[in-house]
């Protein structure tokens, strides 16, 4: 049988979170990047079309996508983070089945989805394809918003969801760090996620060559459209 296929781009927050659980666990993967931008249109014009093969795989067209060694095919980060370490972990720490645990951790996996990202969404919406030369208010407060609830989540514990490290806490730090570079988690308005930041970059396996990499990518390209949005105003 095959390795297991991941489907990438190392400037996607859900991605990298994929390939540090994978770590984590001890899990080799088949990684397959993906030079396509996942927060626009595809560009036809430019043969910026995905592949046959992808769309079959993904027809949401967004990365990460697993493909098990058998084939089935896995979709949205989440998702592929609880399958991995159900399927793949020598333990169930990341992920555990005492149901009460498993609730407060999907529950942060669904903030990291339905709140934090989506002020990810937000900034490139408005300062790639937007057109606007700097944070937007709304950014701004959907931002601070997103870290006073992780700063409240962090009050009782080491971790997002107790204390224990959990998929959860993955799935979260990447895209903190991801908006730390745009817009910083103040010491000392939000000192619990600051300590918590530290603690996953030494926890995390090839932190810097994976995950701040990928998110430094994606901040140069926020902030050179915001320069060059800058400039087609004056």
């Amino acid at each position: 049988m095959s390795k297991p296929t991941l489907y990438y781009a190392l400037f996607s927050p859900p991605a990298r979170a994929c390939i540090l659980v994978a770590k984590l666990i001890g899990l080799d993967l088949d990684l397959k990047f993906c030079s396509f931008r996942i927060f626009r249109p595809v560009d036809f014009a430019k043969k910026e079309h995905l592949s046959e093969e992808f769309v079959k795989l993904n027809p949401q067209h967004q990365v990460p996508v697993f493909v098990d060694s058998d084939g089935e095919v896995y979709v949205d980060s989440h998702a592929i983070l609880s399958f991995l370490v159900a399927k793949y972990s020598g333990n169930d720490q990341l992920y555990p089945r005492d149901l009460k645990r498993r609730a407060h951790i999907d529950h942060r996996m669904h903030y990291e989805n339905g709140v934090l990202f989506q002020v990810v969404k937000d900034i490139v919406a408005r300062n790639i394809y937007g057109g606007e030369g700097e944070f937007n208010p709304r950014s701004l407060t959907l931002c601070h918003n997103a870290y006073s609830d992780l700063e409240h989540f962090l009050e009782k514990g080491s971790f997002v969801a107790g204390n224990e490290l959990s998929v959860a806490d993955v799935s979260i730090h990447t895209t903190v760090v991801t908006l730390d570079l745009l817009i910083p988690v103040d010491r000392e308005k939000y000192p619990q996620t600051r300590g918590w930041m530290e603690r996953m970059d030494k926890l995390l396996p090839d932190n810097e060559e994976i995950n701040l990499k990928g998110a430094r990518a994606l901040q140069t390209r926020i902030l050179n459209c915001m320069a060059e949005n800058k400039l087609k105003s004056q």
